[in-house]
């Protein structure tokens, strides 16, 4: 049976873990461009994962986003943040979510690390839990205060097989992450990457997509966990 109150207490004790870097704030690049925000789409490969979640029972939005989760904190350039003018690195980051609901309204939620959980299939269901559940367990966090949050940003437009996509910006100094994924063709789907060039280079646009290709190619290293 699933232990909300201890899945919650995990997170509490988890979340806001970070180091300060030693990075002047002053020596940081672009602080004085319009926008410090870039893109970039790929059309990833995702019939694996397709295959597996509807295998085993796991709703493919779910496991598509468990399979970003887990490639974005594995690159410390997204769990970078400024804080007071400090460089923090966090030791894990969470998504953030709109889920529809069945007026069309949208509701967000929050989706931990799967590192706090004891399995993959503790994690799927304690978020099939929030969204049920989600007028209680919903979250709320206006954009300008969220670069104080270890979050990324993801959102599903499942209906649209876009071409490219551009993310949302709350301001130029904007650091959290967005990612946006659309509707499967053909088994791919296109993937738009929305990140800081303060911290954040084409090279590390190279580690997330192998990131995905890699987790999207073996969902099991993900449902095994």
């Amino acid at each position: 049976m699933l232990d909300i109150e201890k899945i919650k207490e995990v997170e509490k004790n988890n979340k806001y873990k970070k180091k300060i870097l030693d990075i002047k704030y002053e020596s940081l690049p672009f602080l004085d461009f319009q926008s410090t925000r870039y893109n970039m789409t790929a059309k990833v490969d995702v019939s694996k994962v397709y295959e597996h979640a509807k295998k085993n029972g796991i709703p493919f939005f779910n496991l598509t986003s468990a399979c970003i989760l887990c490639a974005i904190n594995e690159i410390p350039e997204l769990r970078k943040r400024i804080v007071n003018k400090q460089v923090v690195e966090y030791e894990n980051i969470s998504a953030v979510t709109p889920i529809l609901q069945e007026d069309k309204s949208i509701r967000e939620i929050e989706m931990p690390p799967l590192n706090y959980f004891n399995s993959f299939k503790e994690w799927n269901d304690y978020i099939q839990y929030k969204k049920k559940n989600i007028e209680k367990e919903g979250f709320s966090l206006p954009p300008s205060k969220r670069d104080e949050e270890p979050i990324a940003n993801l959102s599903c437009i499942p209906w649209v097989h876009f071409d490219s996509m551009t993310n949302l910006n709350y301001s130029a100094l904007s650091i959290y992450p967005g990612i946006t994924w659309g509707k499967m063709v053909d088994g791919k789907i296109p993937i738009t990457l929305t990140a800081s060039h303060i911290f954040f280079f084409g090279y590390h646009f190279k580690l997330f997509y192998e990131n995905m290709e890699k987790y999207f190619k073996n969902p099991e290293l993900i449902t095994k966990l």
